[in-house]
């Protein structure tokens, strides 16, 4: 057997199935979206909670997906109740940041 030197070799030993599975959710990117970052305290013990709302024209999945990126990037919990995310604890700047890199417009509200 063929000694793999790089990330290239290995991928020779995937399928075709695989790469072109790979290809597709590569094509299904979010639209850029008009957000807005909120910060709140109200009706939470006075534990911060950060609100990222406008989303517009997205499914669920997709929703999901980025909450689940931006929880796994910070270390966070956080869940998503009517087209918002909710953060638990202020990350604000953080989040606006990974928002942003991903071609989103932000505007800060709050706090």
């Amino acid at each position: 057997m063929k000694k793999l030197n790089s990330l290239e070799d290995l991928g020779s030993l995937l399928s075709e199935e695989f790469k072109t599975k790979k290809q597709s959710e590569n094509e299904n990117v979010l639209a850029k979206q008009d957000l807005e970052v909120h910060y709140s305290l109200k009706g939470r013990a006075g534990v911060p909670v950060i609100i990222v709302k406008g989303f517009k024209n997205i499914s669920s999945e997709q929703l999901k997906n980025l909450a689940k990126s931006i929880k796994k990037k910070l270390g966070t919990g956080g869940s998503i109740k009517n087209n918002e995310l909710f953060f638990q604890g202020d990350k604000r700047d953080k989040i606006i940041s990974i928002l942003e890199s991903k071609g989103h417009t932000i505007k800060r509200v709050g706090g």
